[in-house]
C-alpha cells in the first residue's frame, strides 16, 4: 500500500546537496505533494532529471519552478513513452513560472512531446539562460497550449537553433501558430540561433510589446508580414533601435546589450 506523504508542504528548496541523485519516491501515494507551490533547487550536482514520469500527477498545484546551478540535469519534466495522448484532456498543470539558469547539460525541458499528455495552459513566464545544451524551448504543438505566455527570455545558450522545434510538425495544415498574450521576448548571445521558428506555420504574436535581440549572429531577420510573423504595432514603437519600417513591418532588430556574466 502506497503512502500519502507530504499533502501540506507548500515549498520546496534544495540547495548545495552535492549528493543528491533522485527528489521523489516512487512508492508514495497519488495525493503526495498535492499542496506544493514552489519548487527551487540550486547546485545539486548528481540530479539528471527534476520530475520523472512517475510525478505527471504529482505537481498539478505547483505555481513555480526555479533550477539553477545543477551541473547534470538533463531534462526538466520527463514525460512517459507508455502514456497514451489525449489531445481533449491530459493532466492540467497551474504552473505559471519557469526559470532555469547556469544548467549546462540540459538538453530538452520535456524529453517528449507534452501534448495531450501535460497542459500548461497557465504558463505566463520561462526565463532560461546559461544551458548550452538546449536547442529549442517548446515543440510547435505546444504554442497554442501555453496562451498565457506573458515574458519569453533566452540569454547566452550556445546551442540554440530555434525558440520554437519545427520538429515532427504536421504540414498537412497551415493553422497559425500564436502566442496571444506574449508582450514581452528577449533574446541574447545565441551564437547559433538561426530562426525563432523554421517551420511553414504562420507565428502570430498579437500583443508583443518589447522584442530585444542582441549578439545572435546566424539569427535570420524578422519578417513581419501577414504570411510568416505578425506582431502588433506597438512593438514598433517601442523598440529604439528599429529605424527602418515599411507599413508597419519589422525588417530586423539587433544591438549590443551590456556583456552580464
Amino acid at each position: 500500500m502506497k503512502v500519502c506523504v507530504f499533502p501540506k508542504l507548500e515549498e520546496i528548496h534544495l540547495s548545495k546537496m552535492k549528493r543528491l541523485t533522485d527528489m521523489w519516491q516512487t512508492e508514495v501515494g497519488i495525493d503526495s505533494f498535492s499542496s506544493l507551490i514552489s519548487v527551487r533547487i540550486e547546485e545539486c550536482d548528481e540530479l539528471d532529471k527534476i520530475f520523472p514520469s512517475h510525478m505527471e500527477g504529482w505537481f498539478e498545484s505547483l505555481i513555480n519552478l526555479k533550477v539553477s546551478n545543477c551541473k547534470s540535469v538533463k531534462v526538466i519534466f520527463e514525460v512517459s513513452d507508455s502514456e497514451e495522448i489525449d489531445v481533449s484532456s491530459g493532466i492540467d498543470t497551474n504552473l505559471q513560472v519557469i526559470l532555469l539558469d547556469e544548467l549546462p547539460k540540459l538538453k530538452e525541458l520535456w524529453s517528449k512531446d507534452p501534448y495531450g499528455i501535460l497542459n500548461f495552459k497557465k504558463l505566463r513566464t520561462i526565463d532560461v539562460s546559461k544551458c548550452d545544451e538546449l536547442r529549442n524551448l517548446f515543440p510547435a504543438s505546444m504554442v497554442n497550449d501555453v496562451s498565457k505566455l506573458e515574458r519569453m527570455s533566452v540569454l547566452r545558450c550556445k546551442r540554440m537553433v530555434e525558440i520554437v522545434s519545427s520538429k515532427d510538425v504536421s504540414e498537412v495544415d497551415n493553422d497559425p501558430l500564436e502566442f496571444p498574450e506574449l508582450t514581452f521576448v528577449r533574446l541574447y548571445v545565441l551564437p547559433n540561433m538561426k530562426q525563432f521558428y523554421k517551420g511553414r506555420h504562420p507565428m502570430k504574436c498579437p500583443k508583443l510589446k518589447e522584442l530585444s535581440m542582441g549578439k545572435c549572429m546566424k539569427l535570420k531577420r524578422f519578417e513581419t508580414n501577414d504570411e510568416k510573423f505578425v506582431f502588433s504595432a506597438e512593438v514598433v514603437s517601442n523598440i529604439p533601435s528599429l529605424s527602418e519600417f515599411q507599413n508597419q513591418k519589422v525588417r530586423s532588430n539587433f544591438y549590443d546589450m551590456p556583456d552580464r556574466e
